[in-house]
């Protein structure tokens, strides 16, 4: 929470449960829990460096509970003693639940400078800890906050009439703020964080951040605020045909969604028949291409003028690239671990007004959905100009597979479970020796062992003789169709037996189109259900009606 909202927090809570909504439970980059008024001089720093933040003086972390620190002159004396040591203006403010006296510091982000710790390491806060930036990162995180900050950068608005009123008031809803007309619109953009008032007669300041955010076509005050997308014909790299090409310039936020209905209109799709009905399901989780959209457009180095963001669509892939280095201390391998924004006043409006849910989680999701679909990695190359991310298509999973499991998303399924229950829905049931055979880097015990226990599987039979199906939870939460289609495809090859008098699981693949390891599963079931017996020997084997199976 930065200091500027520090008069939404109230004064007195009634009891903990009221305290713990407002404010939450879990530690994180931006709050941080103490008993006493110890152990700040890593904290502050460490949040001044990163995001700025919330330390609650208190609070008892093992277990969890509220013991009581009021704001005394001795805490105060504490407090700012540290804050003029590593030279952070802290601010506090008393609180109290119900009976008991709480001291909340406010630390704010510095930026253009650094800030140490009285011995001179140089922290950021990873999570609930503070930690050490060392080696090659160090240099880098160094050079991003000294580097000058682009988006504090005064613009010559000589008319509020270019700014998107009803956005910000959007905006000022969304942090429970009143709407305001446009004579007071500059207040506004101060209260969001993009305006700063100066000393007459120069008046407040917006700045860059305000005409990205709220800008009715920001390319005139800076150069490249744009984002080009292209589709081409065929696969890439390369350039390819190119079959539709638009700019999307204007508010941030309509940028975001212009792009995302662009790429929605003219990405690639697969059908599927869910039932009834047909569907089409985006090769990309929608979810991926939303992220990387506001990774591209927040994240990107606005002070290389002229340069937009640019988004090409092949059949095969997507590629984004973004003008400006890494930031900070991000490098292409800890970049689903770490997080740092050169943009912390855009980044802070787009979480406001809901784009963005909390701070670094977008390279990860982006990750983790695809790694959901069973889809490749996405690729990240990063030099001194751009950082271009290529995202594939492709995936074990079928579109049907992929529908299905959507119907599952309330589960937290891990890749190796979501190809569990594919495999266990495509063939109606498996064995341990059979998943050891199709996933042999798995360990299958425990993968089978933690699908029962989880409720996704039910075993059948023990030890030799056992296997697993899919447990009744599964089936009622997505149904059966898979099941289904697999009793279609038994029945259609017991039909032909009747018609042909026998069949071999060669005949039975090229009447499915499956592959023959399927199809001699599906007529064992058939025999294990009496309804058909095999004859010969593996190579040569034909499957009979009973009545009709040659005498051995």
């Amino acid at each position: 929470m930065p200091a500027r909202s520090l008069d939404a927090i109230p004064n007195q809570f009634d009891d903990a449960p009221s305290f713990w909504g407002f404010i939450g439970e879990i530690e994180r980059e931006q709050l941080d829990f103490k008993v006493r008024a110890d152990g700040l001089k890593d904290t502050v720093p460490a949040m001044a460096m990163t995001d700025g933040g919330l330390i609650v003086l208190g609070i008892r972390n093992e277990p969890r509970e509220l013991v009581g620190c009021p704001l005394s002159q001795d805490v105060l004396d504490r407090v700012t003693t540290v804050g003029a040591d590593v030279g952070v203006d802290v601010v506090l403010k008393a609180v109290a639940v119900g009976d008991v006296g709480l001291t909340i510091v406010v630390v704010p982000e510095v930026r253009g400078r650094l800030v140490t710790t009285p011995d001179g390491r140089v922290l950021r806060r990873v999570g609930s800890s503070s930690r050490p930036v060392v080696g090659d990162a160090l240099a880098r995180f160094v050079l991003a906050r000294v580097e000058h900050i682009v988006e504090d950068d005064a613009v010559p608005l000589q008319n509020t009439d270019d700014i998107d009123l009803a956005l910000v008031n959007r905006a000022l809803e969304a942090e429970g703020k009143p709407r305001v007309r446009r004579d007071t619109l500059v207040r506004a953009l101060m209260d969001l964080g993009v305006a700063r008032p100066e000393l007459p007669p120069t008046g407040p300041v917006i700045t860059k951040a305000a005409i990205l955010l709220f800008g009715k076509d920001p390319r005139r005050l800076v150069p490249g605020a744009a984002v080009q997308v292209v589709r081409r014909a065929g696969v890439g790299p390369g350039p390819g045909p190119t079959t539709v090409r638009e700019e999307f310039a204007g508010p941030m936020p309509d940028v975001v969604e212009g792009v995302l209905a662009f790429l929605t209109r003219h990405g690639s799709f697969v059908e599927v028949v869910s039932g009834a009905r047909r569907e089409r399901i985006p090769v990309f989780p929608t979810e991926v291409l939303r992220e990387a959209v506001l990774n591209a457009v927040a994240h990107r180095d606005y002070g290389i003028a002229g340069t937009t963001v640019d988004i090409t669509i092949w059949n095969d892939r997507i590629e984004i690239r973004s003008p400006g280095s890494l930031p900070g201390p991000i490098t292409v391998e800890n970049i689903r671990e770490q997080h740092y924004s050169r943009n912390r006043r855009i980044m802070n409006v787009l979480k406001v007004l809901g784009y963005v849910e909390e701070y670094g989680e977008g390279m990860p999701r982006i990750f983790d959905a695809m790694e959901a679909r069973l889809m490749r990695p996405p690729v990240i190359v990063a030099d001194a100009v751009s950082v271009t991310l290529t995202m594939y298509a492709g995936s074990f999973l079928s579109a049907e597979d992929q529908a299905w499991l959507a119907l599952l998303g309330h589960l937290s399924l891990t890749p190796s479970e979501r190809r569990l229950l594919v495999r266990v829905r495509r063939e109606g049931w498996i064995t341990p020796r059979r998943l050891r055979a199709e996933m042999p880097d798995e360990n299958v015990d425990a993968l089978l062992t933690g699908g029962v226990a989880k409720g996704l599987l039910r075993q059948e039979g023990e030890r030799g003789g056992s296997r697993y199906v899919l447990s009744e939870e599964v089936l009622l939460r997505a149904g059966a169709s898979g099941l289904e289609a697999r009793g279609r495809q038994r029945q259609m090859l017991l039909d032909e037996i009747r018609r042909r008098g026998s069949i071999s699981t060669v005949e039975g693949s090229d009447l499915l189109g499956e592959q023959v390891q399927i199809v001699r599963h599906l007529l064992n079931d058939l025999v294990r259900s009496q309804l058909i017996v095999a004859a010969g020997n593996t190579r040569g084997r034909r499957y009979y009606l009973p009545e009709l199976a040659p005498r051995i």
